[in-house]
C-alpha cells in the first residue's frame, strides 16, 4: 500500500493555522506527512539518520519562515520537493545519486500488504530487484508516481522538471522495467500499482 497522503481541504486550513503560529497545526503537518518522507528519503540515500537529519532541517526552516511561506498547490508535493533537496545538497547523497550505478543495494521497498498470498514475496523480491536495477532518476520516478501516489504534474515539480521530461523519464523506466521482468511479473506489476 502506498505512503502517499490524500489531500483534503482540512490540508488547507492547517496549513494557514500554521503560518499563522499554530504550534499543533505544525505538530499535524508533521505527523501527517512524516512517514511517507522518510520513506521517500531512504528511497534516495537509504540513510537512515542523513534523512531524519533534512527532515527535522526541514521542518525547523518551515517554522522559521512561516509567514514568507505562499500556499502550495499540493502540500505533500511541496514537502517531497523541498526534502529531495535538502537532500540533494548533501554532497555525499548528490554524489551517489548522479552517478547511477546500476547495481544499487536493494532501496526499493513495496509493503507486504499488497500482495494476497504468502507465494507471491518471491515475485516481490524479483520486482525489487527489477526495480533495483534501474538508473536512481528512474527509481525515483517510479516511487514518486506508482508508490506515493503523486501525480505526473507533482513528480515534475518535485524532481524539478519539466513535465514533457518527466513524462519521458516514466515511459524509460517502464521500458527498462519490461526487459527486466518477464510477462508474468510485469502483469502483477502492473496490477499491484493499479490498485493503487
Amino acid at each position: 500500500m502506498p505512503q502517499n497522503v490524500i489531500p483534503t481541504p482540512a490540508d488547507h486550513t492547517v496549513w494557514e493555522e500554521f503560518k499563522k503560529g499554530d504550534r499543533e497545526a505544525f505538530a499535524q503537518l508533521y505527523r501527517t506527512h512524516i512517514h511517507l518522507l522518510i520513506g521517500y528519503g531512504m528511497r534516495i540515500t537509504g540513510e537512515q539518520n542523513v534523512v531524519k537529519d533534512a527532515i527535522q532541517d526541514l521542518f525547523m526552516e518551515l517554522w522559521r519562515s512561516k509567514e514568507q511561506l505562499q500556499p502550495p498547490r499540493s502540500i505533500q508535493g511541496y514537502l517531497l520537493k523541498a526534502l529531495r533537496y535538502k537532500l540533494m545538497r548533501n554532497a555525499k547523497v548528490r554524489q551517489r545519486y548522479e552517478a547511477e550505478v546500476p547495481d544499487l543495494p536493494d532501496t526499493v521497498n513495496i509493503e507486504s500488504s499488497i500482495f494476497l498470498k504468502e507465494s507471491e514475496n518471491l515475485q516481490k523480491a524479483q520486482i525489487q530487484k527489477a526495480i533495483s536495477q534501474l538508473p536512481l532518476r528512474q527509481q525515483e520516478v517510479i516511487n514518486l508516481r506508482f508508490f506515493q501516489g503523486c501525480s505526473t504534474e507533482d513528480v515534475a515539480g518535485i524532481m524539478g522538471v519539466n513535465y514533457q521530461s518527466a513524462t519521458n523519464l516514466l515511459h524509460r523506466a517502464v521500458l527498462h522495467l519490461r526487459k527486466f521482468l518477464e510477462s508474468g511479473l510485469l502483469l502483477l506489476f502492473l496490477k499491484i500499482i493499479g490498485s493503487n
